[in-house]
């Protein structure tokens, strides 16, 4: 940096604080306050500072490399000013304000009266309607519906106490007295904005309110892995001294063995042709897998002459699906094949048969059960649904009401039950907790992938599942596999 250049700059710098002590103390009039005054000040001081200690001696040095530096706290000096430029026009503002107040002051009564009176008819709305409403239906969330209705409540009493301060300033207003027109104003706007914040409440309650009168529950009824690959050819004539590679690409969907096979690790080529006197000549290298893919090795065969070539896997991915039964206030549906993301497989891949979530009569959406629990486990105990009987042996079961049978009836023909010992130790540990996996009087696994329930149901037998074994391998994808992949195939002419 030449001497010119860096004079040019230090006097640069310097304008900009410069011009802004003068933007600050322009806008510090006779009626500033002190301690905004003495903000300002404490800002345009520390601008200084800064320049002095930090900006100035990086510029003296004269370094290219500090630059950036340079730049740096030029940025920070800037936004210290414009901070103290901030607080400079503050006093303008609220002047304006308050001026307009006085201008207005019957208009700005009259729209503070209607302002709280739509608060107060929006506050009333929802405490007589819909949480009146859920409170009678569901007395033991009362504590959490009042809770939710807290903040209107707060800003109802909020209004009450801004428009008594607009009246009893309007009234001095008008009898020609010292009004506190600050005052007026700040309550005048507190009340523009209360009633924005309320007509938000409103719709939030009424929402939250509704949704105390849904249920529904998601049951993972089947689950399905599909493997693809990509396999790249590239060949050539051997006896060439000129190589023109030829390539081709064979899509294919192949099964779990095929899968693994051809992903393993350090497996680099798969199969190959090669050019012999006799002519050439075919050869797999991972064995009798090789027909699975259905691959002609000469197919697409485009290279004039070629007598040669190699095979090796470009691409490899997995794909993963679950399919479900959805239960809604009563009614019940299957889904078709959803795809779904691989880590959310994996995560619910011991939970086949389960409820995976489940949101009861009586409980607001953000307190839904998410953890895997027996289908319906999370609606026993509630009277919406059924109610408590005793067996003849005088041990309580639950008995479900006509529409939510089907949750007695979801592993058998026969209607099945949950006790009360089974319900009591999943509510006192396991909800909103862990999964519940349950056991048979012999200590093996009741509910879930692996669980006797679902193994032994007819049901989940003919599911895809376990069609495609996977009651008797029990292992969890394989998605990764193919991570080590090479990008490209080897070379066998271009080495």
């Amino acid at each position: 940096m030449g001497h010119k250049r860096k004079h040019l700059l230090m006097n640069f710098i310097a304008g900009v604080i410069i011009a802004g002590l003068i933007v600050v103390l322009t806008g510090c009039g006779a009626g500033l306050p002190k301690d905004l005054k003495n903000e300002a000040h404490d800002e345009l001081t520390r601008a200084k500072e800064l320049y002095d200690k930090d900006l100035k001696p990086l510029i003296s040095k004269n370094k290219p490399e500090l630059a950036q530096g340079v730049k740096q706290q030029i940025n920070r000096i800037k936004k210290i000013l414009q901070n103290a430029e901030g607080l400079s026009r503050y006093p303008v503002s609220r002047f304006s304000k308050i001026r307009e107040t006085i201008q207005n002051a019957a208009g700005l009564q009259s729209q503070a009266k209607s302002d709280t009176d739509q608060i107060l008819r929006i506050s009333n709305k929802i405490k007589t309607g819909p949480v009146a409403k859920a409170i009678a239906d569901f007395p033991d969330l009362s504590e959490k519906i009042n809770a939710r209705f807290a903040p209107l409540s707060k800003l109802e009493r909020q209004s009450r106490d801004h428009l008594s301060i607009v009246i009893a300033e309007y009234d001095r207003h008008a009898a020609g007295s010292n009004a506190d027109y600050a005052a007026f104003t700040d309550s005048t706007e507190a009340l523009s904005s209360g009633l924005a914040q309320a007509k938000t409440l409103e719709q939030e309650l009424a929402g939250e309110m509704a949704q105390l009168y849904s249920s529904y529950t998601k049951i993972l009824k089947d689950m399905k892995e599909e493997y693809f690959v990509t396999i790249k050819r590239e060949s050539w004539n051997e006896n060439s001294d000129y190589y023109d590679p030829k390539f081709a690409t064979f899509q294919r969907q192949v099964g779990l063995e095929l899968y693994e096979g051809l992903t393993a690790d350090n497996l680099e080529t798969i199969a190959a042709i090669t050019a012999g006197f006799t002519g050439s000549r075919f050869s797999s290298k991972i064995g009798n897998l090789w027909k699975e893919l259905s691959i002609n090795p000469t197919e697409q065969w485009a290279g004039r002459g070629h007598n040669a070539a190699s095979f090796w896997v470009e691409d490899s991915k997995e794909v993963y699906f679950h399919k479900y039964i959805l239960e809604e206030n009563g009614e019940t549906k299957e889904t078709d094949w959803e795809k779904v993301d691989a880590n959310f497989y994996d995560a619910k891949f011991e939970y086949l048969g389960m409820a995976i979530l489940s949101k009861p009569y009586g409980v607001f959406e953000q307190d839904r059960l998410t953890q895997a629990a027996p289908p319906g486990m999370a609606y026993v105990g509630n009277s919406k649904y059924g109610e408590w009987q005793k067996d003849h042996t005088g041990n309580r079961f639950w008995s479900w009401y006509g529409k939510y049978a089907l949750f007695s009836m979801l592993f058998n023909m026969r209607p099945s039950y949950y006790s009360y010992n089974s319900w009591n130790g999943w509510s006192n540990n396991y909800r909103n907790n862990r999964p519940y996996f349950g056991k048979t009087q012999n200590g093996f696994q009741k509910y879930g992938t692996a669980g006797t329930y679902v193994k032994k149901s007819p049901k989940f037998q003919s599911t895809t599942f376990a069609k495609s074994g996977g009651f008797k391998s029990q292992t969890a994808s394989v998605r990764g596999a193919g991570a080590n992949l090479r990008g490209g195939g080897p070379k066998s002419k271009g080495k």
